[in-house]
């Protein structure tokens, strides 16, 4: 989860969380910004929330928007159908421009359409590659969705030690999903060895997230634990700060000239983890 303030250069602070809480998500006034600050704002809502809301957009800034964000208009507007009839086979011809030309975010998503086989054959390989490509990024999400392909078994078989790596690093960043099955792997010593003081530090995370799941079983382990280890756990937990993703594992811009002059780069409802109660939600 990211942080609910995001900080962006000094000129903006972001309220990710704004929609989740009210229920109106945060609206980006233009009129008194930059083209190049609106650009890096619309580009970091657009990979973290997928959408955003623009008022009073000035012209020199409405056309810098139309040269970042062309290919992700366009995937957006095929995906979701506006005001053309909804075609995920076209959405993804535009997402994998962005893709090719070594995006993060346009990885992360095509992946999420090769995973699932929308818009193009599915494909758990090709999905795989493209998330190691966001995650290399530093992209979380990615890191968690790879984490439940090896969890699910991608290879024939679950690979819990290559599931546990990817959980730790996205549990990392923040998210919750990834900090609960941590903690699931954690407890019951599935690749990585068993440790119930780490296993309480990523449920307490979760827990503090909002994962009432996460609260129970963070109070089970507490109670397995002898006093001096579980205050060693919560200061932990207590003292524990999210890493932030780089720009590029999260906003969406256009390169010099755009993408058609840009050589490619190469390149969830919940879940169980199989064997276990742990949820290994998928992000989107």
């Amino acid at each position: 989860m990211a942080p609910a303030l995001d900080h962006l250069d000094q000129f903006a602070n972001l309220d990710l969380h704004r929609a989740a809480r009210t229920g109106i998500p945060e609206v980006v006034l233009a009129e008194r910004k930059s083209p190049a600050q609106t650009v890096a704002i619309v580009g970091r809502l657009l990979g973290e929330l997928g959408r955003v809301l623009i008022s009073r957009v000035p012209p020199e800034s409405l056309a810098a928007l139309e040269q970042a964000f062309a290919d992700e208009a366009s995937w957006t507007r095929y995906a979701e159908g506006r005001g053309v009839p909804q075609n995920m086979l076209e959405a993804a011809r535009w997402l994998q421009k962005s893709a090719d030309a070594g995006f993060a975010p346009a990885q992360f998503r095509l992946a999420s359409l090769n995973e699932k086989g929308e818009g193009v054959k599915k494909d758990l390989q090709a999905a795989r590659r493209l998330y190691l490509a966001a995650a290399g990024k530093g992209n979380a999400k990615a890191m968690h969705n790879l984490a439940v392909l090896y969890a699910e078994g991608i290879d024939g078989k679950p690979d819990y030690k290559a599931a546990s790596e990817w959980f730790r690093k996205a549990a990392g960043y923040g998210v919750t999903d990834s900090q609960f099955n941590l903690a699931i792997l954690y407890a019951r010593g599935i690749g990585a060895p068993a440790n119930l003081a780490e296993s309480y530090r990523w449920f307490a995370l979760a827990a503090a997230n909002g994962d009432s799941d996460a609260a129970k079983k963070r109070d089970e382990v507490a109670a397995r634990l002898d006093p001096r280890t579980l205050a060693a756990a919560k200061l932990a937990a207590q003292t524990f700060t999210a890493e932030r993703e780089p720009d590029e594992a999260t906003n969406l811009k256009a390169p010099p000239g755009g993408w058609d002059r840009t050589p490619a780069a190469p390149v969830k409802p919940r879940r169980h983890i199989p064997g276990s109660s742990a949820p290994a939600s998928t992000s989107h």
